[in-house]
């Protein structure tokens, strides 16, 4: 069975290659980008986890993106809300 170790979640792209390690296990790690208009915004995350198979390290890294993706939407949705007055 393949790896799909790159994958689109809410408007983000979640690429979740995993690293050999000497000692042959593997680290779990993520790079998010997003497109704002012209603009490309992203984010890499190293040395996320350590996983003896390439195939936990990358579902570790999806599982964990994902969470950050949704806490990243969820703290923009509370920005728009504050920022919105009654009159």
């Amino acid at each position: 069975m393949a790896i799909t170790n790159a994958i689109r979640y809410k408007g983000f792209f979640l690429d979740c290659e995993p690293a050999k390690m000497g000692n042959a296990c593997f680290v779990a790690q993520a790079i998010i980008t997003r497109e704002y208009g012209l603009a490309l915004h992203e984010y890499a995350f190293h040395d996320l986890w350590v996983a003896c198979a390439a195939a936990d390290a990358v579902s570790f890294a999806k599982a964990w993106g994902r969470e950050w993706i949704d806490d990243q939407l969820q703290q923009a949705d509370a920005s728009v809300r504050l920022s919105v007055h009654s009159v």
